[in-house]
């Protein structure tokens, strides 16, 4: 067979591989075919133009650079342009679509270093109250009980992340309850937390 009309057929095969190599899944094997089809354009090319026709082989291999990437674009944009493009490329969220969801995590992240209350047993999940409002929420970690005092610490997706507060002196809402006692007087407790043998009369 005629060398230059080898030299064609494959090339332009490779070419509508790599069309088709965008277009159908193969896991590749549409891929090594292109590449061969190159390959054996190369290697026709090279036997009949290297040695006798050198400017055609310098002119074929400029391209092939140039030919390939404009068959890659080109099909990317035919891609774009298509009803069967718009099945194979996901397009790109709109901009009406991203903006709630925005807007949603403007709000959460505002939520960060409010205290509220927990609503039932959180293993980790479960919901909060910040405020007047219910929210899903994630425990840090630690399993909080129904009823606990929490704080926002974080946000994570479109759940804010929250811990329980450690309690410092008395809980919220309950009041200390201090027994009067005389000066150098013991209370229940106290007396009860003496251990008579541990110490020995004063002499």
């Amino acid at each position: 067979m005629n060398p230059e009309l080898m030299i064609f057929l494959l090339l332009v095969a490779g070419l509508v591989l790599i069309v088709m190599e965008l277009f159908v899944p193969s896991g590749g094997m549409i891929a090594v075919m292109c590449v061969c089809c190159f390959a054996g354009s190369a290697f026709y090319a090279y036997r009949a133009w290297y040695t006798d026709h050198p400017a055609w082989w310098w002119g074929y291999l400029a391209s092939l650079i140039v030919l390939i990437p404009a068959a890659v674009i080109g099909t990317f944009r035919l891609i774009a342009t298509t009803s069967l493009g718009h099945r194979v490329l996901l397009a790109a969220p709109s901009e009406e679509e991203i903006t709630p969801y925005q807007k949603e995590q403007d709000h959460l992240q505002s939520l960060i270093g409010k205290r509220g209350r927990s609503l039932n047993l959180m293993t980790p999940g479960g919901m909060v109250k910040v405020g007047s409002e219910r929210l899903h929420a994630i425990s840090d970690g630690l399993m909080i009980e129904p009823n606990m005092e929490i704080e926002v610490v974080a946000t994570r997706g479109n759940r804010v992340v929250v811990r329980p507060v450690e309690n410092i002196g008395t809980q919220e809402g309950i009041e200390p309850n201090f027994a009067e006692t005389e000066p150098g007087e013991l209370d229940e407790e106290q007396r009860e937390s003496v251990d008579p043998f541990s110490s020995e009369e004063a002499v």
